[in-house]
């Protein structure tokens, strides 16, 4: 079983000289990843980055990672960035124990100036460079097993590594631990979000107890609950409420038993509401806590593709009206969101399909490298590759994290989201809700497609995402109700003063929002995705 030691935290942590003295008195061997990659490439890490750019950088680093990674008991440094790149954690969390070595910015930038390297990602001004560095990068250091005050002289540092040495890598594994901004008028001002691989009961009372002060409300999709027995052991409290879940079950009827049930169990404003299963559920539960003694804390424990890189992440809760998709609902942000990747095994490949539409729609608005990954790597993913699916809903999440961030209330920049969703939301409505949100959302961003080339998107985009989605085993074309799909786009949320909103891919990382798509344009979208149109 692997027992590397790997330190990891921001430039001036002390990594390469802490990991050196623990090696050194451990007997194990010394793996400092920048001076690796420094003697196979004859080039220093900042001249790589000067002459050739960040990314190549990042390429060469993911390598040397794999191979440090593989070095059965090394004490491993890395660079500071090396925990961006999710298959990097991945490789580097299941080698071992992950130290975080923490000091506060002012003993880095000392430590830093004193010596005469140049760092290119600290040039300028470095205080602010290092803070935004932090604030990025933290999110990924407070994943690691255990946190070191690298502060403190550097003995103390070194016994402190050695005292938490221990043989093997523990099952449960957080990859992913953000304290994000929520500033809600009435809820949550922040919310915790942890990914990881085999979650464990203490995981899950360290993220759901500081959202309630009394006996946290479990509200859990029955056929989650079934498949996820150990899970739900995990979670706190013993108060238990199981519901069907599924689109057609996502009605304000729903919502109404989910609050006589919690009333009729004396549930109070103290008392956190947890919804376990996939987006329906969470969506569910988010809207009978915002309701609930005008507001509660809401946790989600997602169980799905879809549910971790969409539903559970934006704080936009909802149910279905007749004919209206998520028409009647709030923002109410969850206080914290938890994903388990290893849930993903009790999925057939269809529902991983379903949520792998969200990820492929992430990688078109705004992250080429997410959009790379699915490329080479989204097959696997969907089979058995668990390294790649967790890297794809990794980097899923944080994209949405980030706009929402920025955008909490829809306002702008959150707007581009709904790449694909104006149509695919109208394609579910005509189905009847048979037709699964991912798969109506990959036709809908076909559609989008198609009208954004006849606006100027880069050439050969449409068939590049088309390329993708086939690939990927998704349906290009559906037989459907033309004129009911136009029907449904009346009712869409997202219209205003009766103009459509349609957000249109113009590159790969680029899209642009617009409310002026005609109706030869839609025609022209719904028969490039109808295999037969019904007039």
């Amino acid at each position: 079983m692997p027992d590397a030691i790997v330190l990891v935290g921001l430039s001036g942590s002390g990594k390469s000289t802490v990991a050196a003295a623990v090696a050194e008195r451990l007997g194990r061997p010394f793996i400092d990843l920048d001076q690796d990659i420094a003697d196979r490439l004859g080039a220093h890490p900042s001249e790589i980055i000067e002459t050739r750019g960040e990314a190549a950088f990042r390429a060469e680093e993911a390598a040397a990672v794999i191979l440090a990674a593989g070095v059965d008991g090394a004490v491993i440094a890395t660079g500071a960035g090396a925990v961006i790149d999710p298959l990097n954690r991945w490789a580097l969390w299941d080698a071992g124990l992950v130290a975080w070595l923490d000091a506060p910015d002012e003993v880095l930038l000392s430590r830093l100036a004193a010596h005469d390297e140049t760092r290119p990602l600290l040039v300028g001004d470095a205080a602010a460079r290092l803070a935004t560095q932090r604030a990025r990068r933290e999110r990924f250091y407070r994943a690691a097993d255990v946190r070191i005050d690298a502060a403190a002289p550097s003995e103390a540092v070194i016994e402190a590594v050695i005292g938490e040495a221990r043989p093997g890598v523990p099952a449960a594994r957080r990859l992913f631990d953000a304290e994000v901004r929520r500033d809600h008028l009435m809820g949550p001002r922040t919310a915790r979000v942890v990914l990881g691989m085999e979650l464990d009961g203490p995981t899950y009372e360290d993220v759901i107890a500081p959202t309630s002060t009394g006996t946290p409300v479990v509200v859990a999709d029955r056929r989650a609950a079934a498949k996820l027995p150990d899970l739900m052991a995990a979670l706190p409290g013993d108060r238990r409420i199981d519901i069907q879940s599924g689109e057609r079950q996502k009605r304000l009827r729903t919502v109404d038993r989910l609050l006589e049930a919690a009333s009729a169990m004396g549930a109070e404003r103290g008392d956190a509401w947890v919804g376990v299963g996939g987006g329906v559920t969470t969506d569910m539960v988010g809207a009978a806590a915002a309701l609930y003694v005008r507001g509660v804390n809401f946790v989600a424990v997602t169980t799905t593709w879809l549910g971790m890189t969409d539903a559970a992440i934006g704080g936009k809760v909802a149910v279905d009206l007749s004919g209206a998709k998520n028409a009647a609902g709030a923002f109410w942000p969850p206080a914290a969101i938890v994903g388990d990747v290893a849930t993903q095994r009790t999925l057939p490949r269809s529902r991983r399909l379903d949520g792998m539409a969200e990820s492929l729609k992430s990688g078109v608005i705004g992250d080429p490298a997410l959009w790379a990954l699915i490329e080479t790597r989204g097959k696997a993913a969907l089979r058995d590759d668990e390294a790649a699916r967790y890297a794809i809903i990794d980097r899923s999440v944080q994209l949405k994290l980030d706009v929402v961030d920025r955008d909490p209330f829809e306002r702008g920049e959150r707007r581009t989201l709904n790449l694909g969703h104006t149509l695919g939301h109208a394609l579910e409505i005509e189905s009847g809700y048979r037709l699964p949100h991912g798969k109506a959302v990959v036709l809908g961003l076909r559609a989008a497609a198609h009208i954004a080339a006849g606006r100027g998107a880069e050439r050969g985009l449409a068939e590049r995402i088309d390329a993708v989605g086939g690939g990927l085993g998704y349906e290009l074309t559906r037989e459907f109700d033309a004129d009911a799909v136009k029907r449904a786009l009346t009712t869409d949320k997202k219209r205003i003063k009766g103009r459509q909103r349609w957000i249109l891919p113009m590159a790969i990382g680029n899209v642009v929002d617009v409310d002026d798509v005609t109706e030869a344009e839609l025609d022209a979208a719904i028969a490039h995705i109808s295999a037969e149109v019904t007039r």
